[in-house]
Order: C-alpha cells, then sequence, then structure tokens
C-alpha cells in the first residue's frame, strides 16, 4: 500500500504543490494544485498535453469551486473539499460535498482524498473538530452515492507520516464501512 507524501519517500507516491503553472516541474508523480479556478484551469491545460501519465489534484475551497472542478476539469482527484470558510448551517455542515457531488466524482472516476495531516496541523481544537465532523459528513456522503474516497498523510517529513494501519484504523473511526477501509490506503 502506499501514502501520498509531499517529500520523496520510497514506495510512496511524491506529490508537489504548486500554485501557478510556472512552477511546474516533472520529476513528481503528481501535482496538487492550490490555486483559483482560472489559475488551476490554466496549470492542468499545460500539464496534460506533457504528461499524460501524472496524477492532477485539486485542493478543494467552496461548493461553487469544487462543483465546478469536478464538471469541467480534467483531474484524478479532490482533496479535501472541507477546506472551506463556510458557516455550518444548523442542521447540516459545509463539508463542500453534496450528493450531486459525489455521484459526478463517482461517473467521472475522480477519487476524493482527505489529508490528515490537514487536520493535525490545526491548533484550535474547535476548528479541528469541525474539520473531523465535515470529513464524517463526506465519508457518509460518499459511501451513499458510492464514491471512492481515500485517506493520506500528505507528510512532509518523514515523521509526520501516517502508516497504513493507522489509517485504516482512522477510517473506521470516522465511519468508513469495511470495504471503504480496505480500499482507503490505495493510490
Amino acid at each position: 500500500m502506499r501514502d501520498i507524501t509531499l517529500f520523496k519517500h520510497e514506495g510512496d507516491l511524491f506529490f508537489k504543490i504548486i500554485n501557478k503553472k510556472e512552477d511546474v516541474t516533472f520529476d513528481c508523480d503528481g501535482i496538487i494544485v492550490d490555486a483559483d479556478e482560472k489559475e488551476s484551469r490554466r496549470t492542468i491545460e499545460f500539464i496534460k498535453p506533457k504528461d499524460k501519465k501524472m496524477k492532477i489534484a485539486v485542493v478543494g475551497r467552496d461548493d461553487a469551486f469544487n462543483r465546478r472542478a469536478l464538471e469541467t476539469l480534467k483531474i484524478n482527484y479532490l482533496i479535501s473539499p472541507e477546506l472551506t470558510e463556510q458557516k455550518d448551517s444548523l442542521k447540516q455542515r459545509s463539508s463542500g460535498m453534496n450528493d450531486f457531488m459525489a455521484k459526478l466524482a463517482r461517473d467521472k472516476n475522480i477519487i476524493i482524498i482527505e489529508g490528515l495531516n490537514f487536520v493535525s496541523r490545526q491548533n484550535d481544537r474547535k476548528m479541528r473538530a469541525k474539520l473531523l465532523s465535515r470529513i464524517i459528513q463526506n465519508i457518509k456522503i460518499c459511501r451513499k452515492n458510492k464514491c471512492e474516497i481515500r485517506l493520506a498523510s500528505f507528510a512532509k517529513t518523514e515523521d509526520e507520516i501516517i502508516g497504513e494501519k493507522e489509517r485504516q484504523s482512522i477510517g473506521f473511526s470516522l465511519g468508513m464501512s469495511s470495504q471503504q477501509v480496505k480500499k482507503c490506503c490505495e493510490f
């Protein structure tokens, strides 16, 4: 089993975070685009013709951005759609996903990835609890709509790597089904 890391580590996928197309290098397994919609489009259109095997991921933002990314961008992964500044409503969290987006991701074979170190890097306990509750809601939505969901550590150093068994146990405690737990570490 493999993990996605932000540094070169044997046996894991090495992804680079970029903000604009000028930062693109082709010495990695994949690219994580962390930019607005316009710059994301430019970057993806720059990468696709040059390297068809490279995996492309987009970091989630608000609901509208996530939906447009799933509908129109040629991506393989949507990372942490719950990383939004929107406030939660009374009966539902604004987790960046809904049933329509989960079905769209399933139909286009886009995998939702939850970044565990994004949660662990939070210093504020309320924000950490809010992110965990949003991840739980996304897991339920993905299970209901048969959308693929994975857990990755996105470690920057070797100390931050979360092992396969730990990721599986975290997935189980967050409400993943046994089938989802089996697949949550496969990239």
